[in-house]
């Protein structure tokens, strides 16, 4: 396990593994976009507790904010971003065939799960559909799980960098709080996630 430093603060921790899919955490604690204010957007607590479990599940590799930053690991382009420099590293090197980027879900939602998905790959939506059969099982079962393209807005999230960038078939996973707050349902859910990706190939 590695810990990069910047600025004399732990940024990110990378989680090694053998199985070549490789989840995400960028926001688990606040960050910075670029704005008028220079305020920090909160944090997603327990997003980094679920992809270090699902990797320990399944033996893959993983990526986790561990401190506040002054980017945004998924805004911020490639050049400013050693996040996403890091993200970039670790596909190419350990030849990745799968990128999960897993968030927190906004508060007031009409869903409990969201799973974005880019455009560039048959393989991306085809892994946002079996992700969504995968979670609905067990406690989640019957929990509403809504599947969306990524928006034309410009921005460039990790999901879109590595579809678009290093041609990876990827997904973008945002979970409720009361999901992640809940021992039980977060248990379910990265057993059911671990599941279904145990069942990609190597």
């Amino acid at each position: 396990m590695l810990t990069y430093i910047l600025m004399n603060a732990p940024i990110f921790k990378t989680i090694e593994g053998k199985k070549n899919i490789l989840l995400s955490a960028p926001h688990v604690y606040a960050h910075r976009r670029p704005r008028l204010s220079m305020g920090y957007k909160l944090g997603e607590p327990l997003t980094d507790t679920i992809v270090e479990d699902v990797c320990r599940n399944i033996n893959s590799w993983g990526i986790v904010l561990k401190d506040e930053s002054d980017f945004d690991a998924n805004y911020h382009k490639e050049d400013d971003n050693p996040y996403k420099q890091e993200v970039k590293l670790i596909v190419k090197k350990q030849k990745i065939k799968y990128f999960l980027d897993i968030h927190g879900l906004k508060d007031g939602q009409m869903y409990d799960i969201a799973i974005y998905y880019p455009t560039q790959f048959r393989k991306s939506i085809e892994l946002a559909r079996s992700i969504k059969n995968g979670l609905d099982k067990g406690k989640l079962k019957g929990v509403n799980i809504a599947i969306f393209r990524f928006l034309d807005n410009h921005q460039e999230t990790l999901g879109e960098y590595c579809a678009n960038n290093l041609r990876v078939p990827s997904v973008q996973i945002e979970i409720s709080k009361y999901i992640r707050e809940s021992q039980k349902l977060r248990d379910e859910l990265v057993n059911n996630l671990s599941t279904v990706l145990d069942k990609q190939v190597i």
